[in-house]
């Protein structure tokens, strides 16, 4: 089924796309058609590097100069020439090797002057700059030193010991790609290149309700047939960092026209609208006629999972929108699977894992599977020796699963550290199968980001 089998919805009273109710997008295609509903958002702003982690870089950065910008030593020991070992004025050219020191070499200042009249080594640091001649270090371990001077009985060879200007780069190296997320290992790079501020991508406005009469805020006590609302947190939490800023529209009842009210106040104010809850077909699901309501063009609705098969994609007033089923575990799926690449997207990055997850897994338990759907289920890897049935014969590692790919439970979300992926034309699945292994994502940094 290719994304032209679904049709687009009106903005008008009616949803053409309810005559595919019962056809399902495959994963993969709807993955594609969730990231094609999304622009990158334009502009830039410049911040300070110690706010930079998190961000997306908005421009190519550049060292000015090599890296690093001279020769120095590696280790402590003696800095030493050529010519020092094959003067006549000390021992052969096997050695041993006696040799006066002239001076020190410490990092942070200059480097000593050579002394060109005879042969001699330099005491140097680590991170010293190499004085002008020399051309390698002994490790002061490899060597003794008795009254100014050093005794060695094995030449190190030129350029042993010696970091040399440029070797990590060179000048004009580009050290961070426009459309990169910077982390740590980014900032440490800019900070040895000098730049002290970072041209970044503006953060994203992300915005996130939940839909339904029976949801009530942590904390509040439950009456009959009410419960806590573990939707909101989780999304909430998920998308926490430094390039967003969420506004938590809250709880909406199950009232068409107070659903059709919420989404139209949010359409345009955000680079993205997340709803769970009420995308299914029951008689107070009002999501996508209270979308189509308020302006809303509805791109696509159905996905071949398992757990959630009632997503929504679509377009209002210059925002994508996203609707997510109202359990949480299926919710939390499709987060996954659709919230991160839309946010990729919109932050104008590619790639990412596939929806299929990766290959070289097997699962560890029998799995009853009907083809039609892919499924997604709780699981963790164990890393174990073969003996234990970690690993299977052929090396690849086995997915332990720690639940059913039930749309409501959490317990088994809690221990795992990703999703066992069955594909969707598979049957029943034997231990030692083969699976796919779709990690969580690391979006949710632990950074915390602005929220209105």
């Amino acid at each position: 089924m290719t994304p032209a089998d679904i049709s687009r919805a009106p903005s008008g009273d009616g949803c053409v796309c309810d005559r595919d109710a019962g056809r399902l997008l495959d994963v993969t295609a709807a993955v594609a058609r969730a990231e094609a509903l999304c622009v990158a958002v334009g502009g830039v702003e410049t911040v300070p590097l110690a706010e930079a982690a998190g961000r997306i870089a908005a421009a190519a950065i550049a060292t000015p100069y090599p890296m690093p910008g001279f020769d120095h030593a590696a280790m402590d020991g003696y800095a030493l020439s050529s010519h020092a070992l094959t003067s006549g004025s000390v021992a052969g050219a096997s050695g041993p090797w006696v040799l006066p020191v002239t001076g020190v070499a410490a990092a942070g200042g200059p480097a000593p002057a050579a002394d060109g009249t005879r042969p001699h080594a330099v005491r140097i640091l680590t991170g010293a700059a190499l004085p002008a001649g020399f051309d390698r270090v002994v490790a002061q371990e490899d060597c003794t030193s008795t009254d100014g001077r050093i005794t060695l009985r094995r030449d190190p060879a030129i350029g042993a010991h010696i970091r040399r200007a440029g070797e990590d780069a060179p000048a004009g190296t580009v050290i961070l790609a426009a459309g990169t997320r910077i982390d740590a290992r980014h900032i440490a790079l800019l900070a040895i290149a000098g730049h002290a501020a970072v041209p970044v991508l503006p953060r994203l406005r992300v915005a996130v309700m939940t839909l339904g009469d029976e949801l009530v805020p942590p904390g509040q006590p439950l009456g009959p047939g009410r419960i806590h609302d573990s939707n909101r947190p989780m999304l909430l939490a998920l998308l926490t960092g430094p390039s967003t800023i969420l506004t938590d529209l809250g709880a909406i009842p199950d009232q068409a026209a107070a659903v059709r009210d919420a989404i139209a106040a949010a359409a345009g104010r955000f680079d993205l609208i997340l709803s769970t809850g009420g995308a299914s077909v029951g008689d107070r699901d009002h999501l996508k006629p209270a979308f189509v309501a308020a302006g809303g063009v509805i791109d696509s609705w159905g996905v071949a999972i398992k757990p959630g098969r009632p997503v929504m994609l679509g377009r209002i007033g210059g925002s994508a929108f996203l609707g997510l089923p109202g359990n949480p575990a299926a919710a939390f799926l499709g987060h996954e699977l659709f919230a991160t690449a839309m946010l990729r997207r919109l932050s104008g990055q590619s790639g990412g894992v596939p929806p299929t997850g990766h290959a070289g897994h097997v699962s560890g338990t029998a799995l009853t599977h009907r083809p039609g759907r892919t499924e997604y289920l709780p699981a963790r890897p164990e890393y174990l020796p073969a003996r234990t049935g970690g690993i299977d014969p052929a090396g690849r590692p086995v997915l332990r699963i720690m639940g059913p790919s039930s749309a409501a439970r959490l317990m088994p979300l809690a221990g795992a550290t990703g999703f066992a992926v069955v594909d969707a034309a598979a049957g029943d699945i034997r231990p030692g199968d083969p699976v796919g292994w779709l990690p969580f994502s690391c979006l949710s940094s632990g950074l915390q980001g602005a929220r209105s």
